[in-house]
């Protein structure tokens, strides 16, 4: 049986509600940040590959091609995933890389979860 990505979305929102609980409190809202993005982005790539839009090559390269594919299409709805996409691919690298995480990561994740549910939901409405 195949992953059903959305479940990082759920890992995210808990650790966003309760970051101290699994705790380091960063660490957990870090965590979230990057559960989000990958919730949306490998939910958005499987919908593209599943339809033959796209065809993934398992590179790091993937990311650039699945939010090129979002956001230089014609339908509205799809440029606003990719730019979403986009945001949370920012977000993402900068919990994943950052040494000093800039802003405040409770605002960071609490939005990107809010994207990336915004995301799913759009996808699901394709």
């Amino acid at each position: 049986m195949s992953f059903d990505w959305s479940d990082y979305l759920k890992l995210a929102e808990a650790l966003t509600r309760d970051p101290v609980s699994p705790g380091p409190e960063e660490a957990s809202l870090r965590t979230a940040i990057s559960r989000a993005y990958y919730a949306a982005y490998r939910s958005a790539s499987n919908l593209a590959a599943s339809r033959g839009e796209i065809v993934p090559s398992g590179l790091a390269s993937d990311h650039g091609l699945v939010i090129a594919h979002f956001r230089n299409a014609t339908d509205p709805a799809r440029r606003k995933i990719g730019a979403g996409l986009s945001r949370l691919r920012g977000n993402r690298n900068k919990a994943d890389y950052d040494d000093v995480f800039t802003g405040r990561p409770a605002d960071t994740a609490r939005s990107s979860v809010a994207l990336a549910r915004n995301i799913l939901n759009a996808l699901g409405s394709l």
